[in-house]
């Protein structure tokens, strides 16, 4: 850590946003009502503007602040493709999903995503209910520990050895990697303790404000950073000088040369891949996002909530990407702390916060800090409670029915608090790209699995049970089998696994949907045991 930055105001300036973060969840936590249905859907109380923000914020996580930077950092002007292809997420989910979702979610009574698939189809025996349980619980963990993971990083990349300089004068304790683990465990620390006291409303308070952190510092900054080195002017300068003296290659373009058959099937596989239209593909169906919209007001609401959602990721990835790009440039022209961001393959991931810290004063690095976290918490804290309501509703509840609503609120906070311990102990090794982990892992597997199912149940009468618990096995075993079989290296053709696996999913779906339909008596709009909706919604 250089002798200049002052850390210790960096640590005042952050512990202030951490003080008000928890406080706002702890006192979301005195609203709550003793009810499975308020603890994982805030009673179904949601405004546009908080369902948009705490939505928006919840799906771009740490990969926003941390991986996004840093891929614009090693691509070049071409990130800026990664724009459109989220956005056309954003616009589907809003305007087509989310009105339909709380419509169907609300008339079956549905609590969770497994209780959406289980009610809609009447089932009897839960198989698609375990099945959807298994992947949200195996995905989420993966998720949850990358965004832990990506605290550890930007704490270490801040502190550069403070707290372990701290460790060793008062415990006489010297190790490396205390400042990466520190920041693991604050990060942990932090998301359990407003969410496993106040669920999924807690949840939605903090993440609004959350992700206006996020935007201000995303849009703010590198407005700062483009005014005082003289715009987009310098990072063409930088890019041209740094293309023509043979130290970087393709960082001007914004899409690849498709002259001949290979370099075709590359282009083919840039816009479909994660860096650019591929991903819009995972957006219909992360549970953490679909929860919101099943806990819409009404489904009118959808519609003012999509256009704040969309106006905020659109300044959101392009404050991202313009600060990689000009983390790159400056590192190009020389700043002393360029070679920073060059150490190894994961560093160019700190590009927001290395720059902060060397070009903002401490109290602003400090929120640049504060910031990072917003939108690693956003998501981690969503993804929780998604995940403890598999394993407490999905799996408990259903098993012992008899057991008190006390009895269940235990079980909520347990869940909770197991998986998000479980998820720090997964992350204590500090070699992650968490850019490739979450889009490989548990964006591409959720994506896979219950996008195409949700879709077709939404807008397509014909899906059936069978259909549906078929097409979410494809969508799994695809997701994950084809990361580990297909060699890129050998076709030179980047084929992510979230679009093939979306894809034979849905037409797995369809083809099983029309040889297999729903028996009739499962057919037409389920009915929902007053009774049992009653006590969910009981104070």
């Amino acid at each position: 850590m250089p002798p200049e930055i002052n850390s210790g105001i960096i640590c005042v300036a952050f512990g202030i946003y951490t003080l008000a973060i928890v406080g706002v969840g702890l006192y979301s936590a005195r609203f709550a009502r003793h009810s499975d249905e308020d603890y994982f859907l805030a009673g179904r109380s949601l405004g546009s503007w908080v369902a948009a923000l705490s939505a928006s914020a919840s799906s771009e996580s740490g990969w926003v602040t941390l991986g996004l930077v840093g891929m614009a950092f090693g691509t070049g002007i071409s990130a800026y493709w990664i724009i459109p292809g989220c956005l056309l997420g954003f616009v589907f989910n809003w305007f087509v999903i989310a009105g339909r979702m709380n419509d169907r979610a609300r008339a079956l009574g549905a609590v969770t995503l497994p209780d959406f698939f289980a009610f809609n189809f009447r089932e009897h025996t839960p198989l698609l209910r375990a099945l959807s349980v298994l992947v949200i619980l195996v995905s989420m963990l993966l998720y949850v520990a990358a965004q832990f993971a990506a605290a550890g990083q930007a704490f270490a990349a801040t502190f550069g050895g403070y707290f372990e300089s701290i460790m060793a004068s008062v415990f006489s304790l010297s190790y490396d990697g205390v400042d990466y683990h520190v920041g693991v465990l604050i990060g942990g620390v932090i998301v359990l303790l407003y969410t496993v006291t106040g669920g999924f409303r807690a949840v939605c308070w903090t993440d609004f404000l959350q992700a206006l952190l996020m935007v201000g510092t995303l849009v703010v900054f590198p407005l700062y950073l483009l005014a005082t080195q003289h715009g987009y002017g310098f990072i063409v300068e930088q890019f041209e000088a740094a293309e023509a003296s043979g130290a970087a290659s393709g960082l001007l373009g914004f899409i690849p040369p498709f002259n001949t058959q290979a370099q075709t099937a590359a282009l083919i596989g840039f816009l479909l891949g994660h860096t650019a239209l591929g991903i819009n593909f995972g957006y219909p169906g992360q549970p953490h996002v679909l929860v919101r919209f099943m806990a819409l007001r009404h489904r009118k609401t959808a519609i003012a909530a999509g256009a704040i959602a969309v106006v905020w990721g659109a300044l959101v990835y392009w404050g991202a990407v313009t600060i990689g790009l000009l983390a790159r440039a400056l590192t190009l022209s020389g700043v002393e702390w360029g070679h920073l961001l060059t150490e190894s393959e994961n560093a160019k991931q700190l590009g927001l916060v290395i720059s902060a810290m060397h070009m903002l004063p401490e109290v602003l690095s400090g929120l640049v800090l504060a910031a990072v976290l917003a939108a690693i918490c956003s998501t981690a804290d969503s993804q929780l409670v998604v995940a403890a309501s598999a394993a407490a509703n999905d799996l408990y509840a259903r098993l012992f029915e008899k057991a008190g609503k006390r009895s269940h609120l235990v079980v909520n906070r347990l869940a909770v608090l197991g998986l998000g311990v479980l998820a720090v102990l997964l992350v204590f090794n500090r070699d992650i790209n968490v850019y490739q982990f979450v889009l490989t892992y548990g964006w591409a597997i959720l994506g896979a699995s219950f996008g195409p199912q949700v879709i077709l149940i939404l807008l397509w009468k014909r899906a059936s049970y069978a259909g549906c618990l078929a097409g979410m096995f494809t969508g799994f075993v695809t997701a994950i089998a084809w990361h580990h079989l297909y060699d890129e290296a050998a076709t030179g053709v980047h084929v992510y696994n979230l679009v093939l696996a979306f894809v034979l999913a849905l037409v797995v779906n369809v083809v099983v949907s029309l040889l297999w339909p729903t028996p009739a008596e499962q057919r037409g709009f389920p009915v929902v045991d007053s009774g049992r909706l009653a006590g969910r919604q009981e104070s």
